[in-house]
């Protein structure tokens, strides 16, 4: 599960990325979920956003922060890996660079490999980085 924006400039620097992460993963099994939570963008804006990024994925919207706050998530991009029987195994920074030619560790691809070599998850957690998901003001 990875969580994006449409006005982040972070998250949008990695939508080639996860549009590779999706083709190359996809194909070997791994179901994805592209999610965006922020509540200051519309289920439209999300829709052109994915078609302007030509994603080969659907993006869902999370109505209210219902999933990113069960799952504390708090950034755009920020990645999740479960495990086939709901475990998580990862969950933090798609790898740890703005700009492709300065990526050293690529913590999700790392992940996913060893998930599908039925491995232990070497670094379970990085630090994500991005921009903060614009949540809706919860009623006192």
């Amino acid at each position: 599960m990875l969580f994006l924006s449409t006005l982040c400039p972070i998250s949008n620097d990695y939508n080639d990325r996860m549009s590779s992460l999706y083709n190359e993963y996809a194909a070997r099994g791994i179901e994805f979920f592209f999610v965006n939570a922020n509540n200051n963008e519309s289920p439209a804006e999300v829709a052109a956003h994915a078609k302007a990024a030509e994603f080969p994925f659907p993006v869902f919207k999370d109505p209210g922060n219902a999933l990113a706050d069960r799952l504390g998530a708090t950034l755009t991009p920020e990645a999740y890996l479960f495990d086939a029987g709901g475990v998580l195994r990862y969950h933090g920074q798609i790898d740890d660079s703005r700009n492709p030619a300065r990526v050293r560790v690529h913590g999700l691809r790392d992940a996913l490999d060893q998930v599908l070599a039925s491995k232990p998850v070497s670094r379970q957690e990085t630090k994500a980085f991005g921009c903060t998901i614009k949540r809706v003001r919860k009623a006192s």
